[in-house]
């Protein structure tokens, strides 16, 4: 058995080819099919040892008679062979049926088998040749290309617009524009990888991937486009982050100063000191944003290219257990929009461990240092459990302007608080109406204990509020006790703001 090595092939490249004249179609089940191998065998039952894609020929003297035939189509059907070619003779429709069935392409000829076999092969070869100059063609293209994204764009193109992207450490990172609609038929294309060769040694470690998503009939141009285009693209991507590196290597001095070289404690910089960031966006409006880790060594490349992906003019800068960088803030929508690219690039990518916060808007390199301040706090109120888990909430990631509502969440968490408020207060838990009587209470004690502004609030009349508060009273709720006020308001606005089921009502 003979068989040539693999390769980008279609079927169609030897059904149309000059040099294979003589071929008749019984049955085609796409001229797109594509070729890996070419087999030549004697016996129909060596045909179980061929690879996937193979274009087996069948010798005559294993295609005497449609059971042989038949034999051999259900052995190209097992091992997925993409064709059969067999020596003309006679055939019963039986056969062909069974050939559309098992979705074998079955071809026949009346030249001899070893003739064709070599020429065949001879057209592989050249057909291959085409396919290596085509993809070499692309490899050149790609040394002219500023970056990843273009690199990203062009394979796309070249494949036909299907969907290629880069994969950091198990996270999609960037990607060629997705089609206004994509059908089930593209979702379910076959996937095709190379290694870019970026990540840890070994072969369960993570790595970059460069990955496409094309046609059947496309596979193995795939593999090899990829397979060609990979050194390039891993260049592109260690230009892109040595980049990152050397632009954030002001900050990172600078944040040494800031005191938040370890996330344990904090110390504020010396006064001036943040002015010397050139780089950084500070002569306007401007916010920092932290970004926290537990496995910064894991994640710190993927943290990098996202980034710079996103905002390729700030620098960003590594400190121990995470990262910060400045955006600009000339009016809110700017870092309204900016805060949602940080967040669906970073703490809703599913599998990466990452938390943040940002600060508020400064406009003075001086106020810099009061922005990682921020930043780094509300940064550390973020839930770490929210980050590693799939589609976490908003927990992972908070402004600094909420602190106060996240602090209060640390200080009461729901179970304690839900303990505290069933121990303390058993008889309002007990009434049918302790929901409602709950709801009066944090109402009036956010008005500031205006039952006027309460009622508003709550959409309520005046003397409803006033009779919720009143049963309350007779209930334990003792807000005549300047020094219940705090304790009660903490405990009740834990448990509402947690969705306890203590405030389950049908009001």
């Amino acid at each position: 058995m003979n068989r040539s090595s693999a390769g980008a092939v279609e079927l169609r490249d030897l059904i149309d080819a000059r040099e294979l004249t003589g071929l008749s179609v019984l049955h085609l089940v796409s001229e797109r099919s594509p070729v890996r191998d070419l087999a030549l065998v004697s016996d129909f039952e060596d045909i179980g040892a061929v690879g996937p894609d193979t274009v087996v020929l069948l010798a005559r003297g294993a295609a005497r008679g449609g059971w042989m035939i038949s034999a051999a189509l259900r052995y190209a059907w097992e091992r997925r062979a993409c064709a059969l070619i067999v020596p003309e003779q006679p055939f019963t429709a039986s056969v062909i049926e069974l050939a559309k069935r098992l979705e074998v392409s079955l071809l026949t000829t009346r030249r001899d088998m070893t003739r064709l076999a070599i020429d065949a092969a001879i057209r592989i070869g050249a057909a291959r040749a085409e396919v290596m100059v085509r993809v070499r063609a692309v490899v050149d293209r790609l040394a002219d290309v500023p970056g990843p994204a273009q690199a990203i764009a062009l394979l796309s193109d070249e494949l036909g617009g299907a969907e290629v992207w880069i994969e950091s450490s198990g996270a999609r990172t960037l990607a060629s524009p997705t089609p206004a609609s994509i059908d089930s038929a593209s979702q379910r294309a076959p996937l095709v990888r190379a290694r870019l060769g970026m990540g840890a040694e070994g072969p369960d470690a993570d790595s970059d991937l460069l990955l496409a998503r094309v046609p059947a009939q496309a596979v193995v141009f795939g593999e090899q486009l990829l397979a060609g285009a990979a050194p390039s693209v891993r260049a592109l991507l260690l230009e892109q982050r040595l980049t990152a590196t050397r632009s954030s290597l002001p900050a990172i001095s600078i944040t040494a100063l800031t005191g938040s070289a370890s996330v344990t404690s904090f110390e504020e910089p010396e006064a001036g000191k943040t002015t010397a960031w050139p780089q950084a966006p500070l002569d306007g409006s401007f916010f920092a944003v932290c970004l926290l880790t537990s496995e910064p060594d894991r994640v710190g490349a993927l943290v990098h290219q996202i980034w710079l992906m996103a905002f390729p003019e700030a620098p960003l800068a590594r400190f121990d257990g995470g990262w910060i960088g400045f955006l600009p803030a000339e009016d809110p929508s700017q870092r309204t929009r900016a805060l949602e690219r940080v967040r669906s690039g970073f703490v809703r990518a599913a599998g990466v461990p990452i938390t943040g916060g940002s600060s508020r808007i400064h406009r003075s390199p001086a106020e810099a240092r009061y922005a990682v301040r921020e930043a780094w706090l509300a940064a550390r109120l973020a839930d770490p459990r929210t980050a590693a888990a799939d589609g976490p909430g908003t927990d992972a990631f908070v402004e600094f302007e909420s602190a106060p509502l996240r602090l209060l969440s640390r200080l009461v968490p729901l179970d304690l608080a839900e303990q505290l408020v069933a121990a303390l207060f058993p008889r309002l838990l007990a009434d049918p109406s302790a929901p409602r009587l709950i709801e009066a209470v944090i109402g009036y004690l956010s008005a500031n204990g205006s039952v006027s502004t309460a009622a508003a609030r709550l959409g309520l009349h005046r003397n409803t509020v006033q009779s919720r508060l009143h049963r309350a009273a007779e209930l334990d709720v003792d807000l005549t006790e300047p020094a219940n006020v705090l304790p009660i308001h903490l405990l009740f606005e834990a448990v509402r703001r947690n969705e306890s089921p203590f405030l389950e009502s049908d009001r």
